[in-house]
């Protein structure tokens, strides 16, 4: 995942439908600030992580379930030194479109945010629940790797489905202007994913926004909590680590192409970020092969 709006289809373009697995920090040390089409249940088996959606941060741990809704913002990290198994479901409202009511009376209110459903559930709450069997039964399915079980997911996910539009609330005018103004965010971080090689200023992303750079600032660390030159360093070195997960990368190489110019700096910032130097780095996702 690259906010950054991923336009990759999950799943299969007539069955926009998928399961992911993952480990933190074992697998990834967590996913930038990214939104989608698909509708997102994020699934925590053990351990404890944090997600961010929009400007709430929510650490989940074994049991407890995030629910992000399509076109927001949102990011995975790692909690501390706390390790995290996880699966995360990511599907289209669209593959639940049957052509009559449920649409226009459920699945669409959904998708534009004009109703806002619970972002994070414990795992006593009701409806988690409510919704968690159908969860865990869809990552039972994924788990067999048995085809021919289309109509059983669908049935699963409108289970799901009845239950989040039962508990959606109307999008209050606060919420609603919070949105817009991460729809004009959006531009930025797109501009992020790809350019972030080449040089990119405040004053750049502020006037992709119709901001001034200083109102720009404030707005940018408001909506995702750090500052826009953090995130893009962030971005930059996630980029970083994940090419150096290639046993081919050539560690140089991979600092000027992710952005960074001074190759003392970005071992210094690599360090700061995930503890070891990207040579530590590069040897520990080797000798793990």
């Amino acid at each position: 995942m690259s906010a950054i709006h991923e336009t990759k289809v999950h799943g299969r373009k007539n069955f926009p439908y998928i399961i992911y697995g993952g480990k933190l920090p074992e697998w990834l040390s967590g996913f930038p600030l990214h939104w989608h089409d698909e509708m997102e249940i994020i699934y925590v088996l053990s351990g404890s992580m944090i997600v961010g959606i929009q400007s709430e941060e929510f650490r989940l741990s074994a049991g407890e379930t995030a629910l992000v809704q399509p076109q927001f913002i949102h990011s995975i990290k790692q909690d501390g030194e706390n390790s995290a198994v996880y699966f995360n479901i990511l599907f289209r409202l669209s593959m639940l479109d049957s052509g009559d009511i449920c649409t226009d009376k459920y699945l669409y209110p959904i998708y534009k945010g004009e109703r806002v459903i619970p972002k994070y559930l414990k795992k006593d709450d009701t409806l988690s629940i409510s919704i968690s069997p159908y969860i865990k039964r869809l990552a039972e399915i994924a788990k067999s790797k048995v085809e021919d079980h289309e109509l059983l997911i669908k049935s699963y996910l409108l289970v799901i489905m009845h239950y989040l539009c039962g508990s959606a609330q109307p999008e209050s005018s606060d919420h609603q202007h919070t949105r817009e103004l991460y729809d004009k965010l959006k531009k930025a971080l797109d501009h992020i994913r790809s350019n972030y090689s080449e040089e990119i200023s405040v004053g750049m992303a502020a006037a992709l926004c119709n901001f001034s750079a200083s109102h720009f600032s404030k707005m940018f660390r408001q909506l995702t909590g750090i500052s826009f030159t953090k995130y893009l360093i962030n971005y930059r070195l996630e980029s970083a680590a994940k090419k150096l997960r290639d046993d081919s990368a050539v560690i140089s190489d991979t600092a000027f192409s992710c952005g960074f110019n001074n190759l003392s700096y970005f071992t210094r910032a690599f360090k700061e970020k995930y503890g070891m130097t990207p040579h530590e780095f590069k040897r520990n996702h080797t000798s793990s092969k």
